[in-house]
């Protein structure tokens, strides 16, 4: 399968801090065969600058910088897959790292199992350092979308989505790629699938995210979100741990949550 293009897909707006780290661990890849899309959401900081030099210095990493201002997060995402040349979609936040086999591994699998239309795998969390481990094979299970809504179970760096299902709700101002995942597995039927090697590790920093800044907004529009699938599907239990999880995020703080992630 290494003569299928994948494009991958970062929007960031400063990002200046990590958008480096992000960039190397892409170019570190085994499978080559990549363009790298990035949409720079109107930054102010040093992120544009970061950008253009790391692609000097690596002109094979097949860089493409677009930088049409402030489009929101939902807008900025769609405006990377209408840009893509590839069939499949590959995210990658701009804080978080890849393990540098993840992209041969998926595609290997993609090949094999064409009727995919999601494939994610299971995402670590880390500060600082990240320890790949090297994984002797490479395996998948499907996923049973009744599942997703007990937890989280696709992180959106993980992902490899096919070109034609990556269309995200500019309409959302949070959980753009979970309202996705929903979307293909209970209204389209669409196979989505995960991969149990750690392939994606996810950066935890105070000013990272959207749950950082708008924390009891973020949470109540995540209840809304999973609380319609609940009730399309008939699955009621959900709705009390969505419950408990949101008193838990709102008494417990953040630095506490995380407070175990090993650096």
């Amino acid at each position: 399968m290494a003569n299928i293009l994948v494009s991958i897909i970062t929007t960031v707006k400063n990002g200046e801090v990590f958008i480096e780290e992000t960039l190397q661990s892409v170019y570190n890849q085994t499978f080559k065969n990549y363009e790298h899309i990035i949409i720079d959401d109107g930054s102010t900081d040093n992120t544009v600058s970061i950008i253009n030099d790391f692609k000097q210095a690596n002109p094979e990493n097949k860089i493409i910088l677009h930088e049409p201002g402030s489009l929101g997060r939902g807008k900025a995402l769609n405006f990377g897959v209408a840009k893509a040349k590839g069939q499949w979609i590959a995210i990658v936040d701009a804080d978080d790292i890849w393990h540098p086999n993840k992209l041969e591994a998926q595609m290997n699998i993609l090949k094999e199992n064409p009727g995919l239309s999601v494939l994610a795998a299971k995402t670590g969390l880390f500060t600082n350092k990240v320890n790949f481990k090297n994984f002797k094979n490479f395996t998948y299970q499907k996923i049973i979308p009744k599942k997703m809504l007990y937890k989280s179970i696709i992180s959106h760096s993980s992902v490899i989505i096919k070109k034609e299902d990556a269309i995200y709700d500019e309409e959302r101002t949070s959980q753009f790629d979970a309202e996705l995942w929903y979307r293909l597995a209970f209204d389209n039927k669409k196979q989505l699938a995960i991969m149990p090697q750690e392939l994606n590790f996810h950066r935890i920093h105070k000013n990272q995210s959207f749950e950082a800044s708008k924390g009891q907004a973020y949470q109540m529009n995540s209840i809304k979100l999973s609380s319609k699938y609940c009730l399309k599907s008939i699955v009621l239990l959900p709705l009390f741990l969505y419950f408990i999880k949101f008193m838990y995020r709102l008494l417990i703080p953040r630095s506490i949550r995380f407070s175990k992630v090993v650096e």
